[in-house]
């Protein structure tokens, strides 16, 4: 079932995909920091693995952005 009656439109998905990145950007430097600095504790392992998703989730995010910048040409 679609949350919207609305089709996204190109400019819709560019938008989408900025914001995912930006967002995952701000939570990756959070656990980088979490890291660094030892906060994490003995949480460590879950923080490396959170900051692998993160990077996953920017490559996606780059990724998804291009594609719909250069369709939208």
């Amino acid at each position: 079932m679609p949350f919207t009656n609305k089709p996204f439109t190109t400019e819709d998905k560019i938008k989408m995909f900025e914001r995912m990145g930006s967002t995952s950007a701000v939570i990756a430097l959070a656990l980088v920091i979490l890291i660094e600095t030892g906060l994490a504790g003995e949480n460590k392992g879950l923080a490396e693995t959170g900051l692998t998703a993160m990077i996953v989730v920017l490559a996606v995010s780059l990724v998804g952005s291009v594609f719909f910048k250069n369709r939208r040409k």
